[in-house]
């Protein structure tokens, strides 16, 4: 059996810290006094020793966690011998709401299993939305059918967005992901006025996910640049995820800052027909066009010192 590599204070990164309320010390007190999640049954890597310090770091990982949600999980065996074994399993770390602000919540977790030497490795990816759970486990050998979730507790949604996430999962490397944010706030609106507490229904439930990623083979026409929005309504159990396309990363950063907000809807992710090079060359063979002829602009010659074409990305 693994035995865990560090404290409960070291997992939460609390050692020689006091606790700032008394509210503050009972939730820590139900970290460190209730029993720890039996992580080693649900990896299913009882009796098994980690293979490599690696492997054992990041089994490490989930070995405080005792909230973890198993959403979807493939069980494979070598058809060459049973004493190798895989799964591949999509969770959802409930803990990570209390880490950083924003952090990913979901996971995808790889585990290999050599049953004849005792040993496993284990490998693991946070992600922001389950698609992006799938696209890394997909990569990793597992079949995306299986590792859908399928629980009918789960929130539902629509057929453009089953499609989006279906697209995503299998989007290989295509898109490179520089940041996202995960929301899970529940407000309180009578907290202000001192009244008694809220109802759920008149709770304010602010789930949603941006993420913006760099679309490394764009199709001609559209934004290089891609936010993906997952908004979820939580009294309705249903969420939807949705597209747009920014010119650069800035842009698409700008458009977070008011993410969600009605007067701020995801631009469409082809590039408007003033700016499309495609509408471009037609404007340039139109009848119009050859009635009134333009002066030619002389081009630039290229540099060989330009650094601009050689660019390092920076972000």
């Amino acid at each position: 059996m693994n035995e865990p590599p560090f404290t409960i204070d070291e997992a939460r990164q609390v050692e020689d810290l006091e606790p700032h309320t008394e509210d503050d010390h009972r939730e820590w007190g139900a970290l460190a006094n209730e029993p720890l999640l039996a992580i080693d049954e649900v990896l299913q890597v009882e009796d098994l020793e980690a293979q490599t310090e690696d492997d054992h770091r990041r089994w490490g990982a989930f070995a405080y966690e005792r909230n973890i949600g198993i959403l979807a999980v493939q069980h494979t065996a070598n058809p060459h011998t049973p004493l190798l074994t895989d799964s591949y399993l999509v969770v959802h770390d409930g803990t990570m709401t209390w880490d950083v602000p924003g952090s990913p919540q979901l996971a995808g977790i790889h585990v290999q299993r050599d049953l004849g030497a005792g040993t496993f490795r284990l490998d693991y990816k946070r992600a922001a939305i389950v698609a992006l759970a799938q696209n890394w486990l997909v990569s990793c050998g597992a079949d995306l059918d299986q590792v859908t979730p399928r629980d009918e507790a789960l929130p539902t949604c629509d057929k453009s967005s089953r499609e989006l996430e279906q697209r995503l999962a299998l989007s290989g490397d295509r898109y490179w992901f520089a940041n996202s944010y995960t929301s899970d706030l529940v407000l309180d609106p009578a907290r202000s006025s001192g009244g008694p507490p809220s109802t759920d229904e008149e709770l304010i439930y602010d789930f949603n996910t941006w993420i913006i990623a760099q679309d490394e083979r764009p199709e001609p026409g559209q934004h290089p640049v891609r936010v993906f929005y997952e908004d979820v309504d939580f009294l309705g159990r249903s969420y939807t995820l949705r597209e747009g396309g920014f010119p650069d990363l800035d842009a698409a950063y700008e458009w977070t800052r008011r993410a969600g907000e009605p007067d701020n809807p995801l631009p469409p992710i082809e590039i408007e027909a003033a700016t499309s090079p495609r509408s471009a060359a037609a404007r340039a063979t139109s009848p119009a066009a050859a009635a009134f002829p333009t002066e030619p602009v002389a081009e630039t010659p290229p540099t060989v010192n330009d650094q601009t074409a050689t660019r390092p990305r920076t972000w």
